[in-house]
């Protein structure tokens, strides 16, 4: 776990189930604007919060390469 103000811009992390990208934006207070990489959403976190640091692609448990949102399959294919 590392604290947002840890990471550098760019970096992607898991915040409560959701994946984030810090951007460079942030506000006097601290507050660093990161985009939700699920919805695309931005959102302002305190920049003590401690976070999971995660690369876009990560191992699972099984060494499998897992994709931060998996596309659903389609017999279509």
């Amino acid at each position: 776990m590392k604290r947002i103000e840890d990471l550098e811009s760019g970096d992607t992390f898991e915040l409560d189930g959701n994946f984030y990208v810090l951007s460079r934006d942030y506000k006097k207070n601290g507050d660093r604007n990161c985009v939700c990489l699920e919805t695309g959403n931005s959102k302002w976190i305190d920049s003590e919060q401690f976070v999971t640091h995660n690369p876009i692609y990560y191992l699972d448990q099984d060494n499998n390469i897992v994709a931060l949102k998996p596309m659903e399959k389609s017999s279509d294919v």
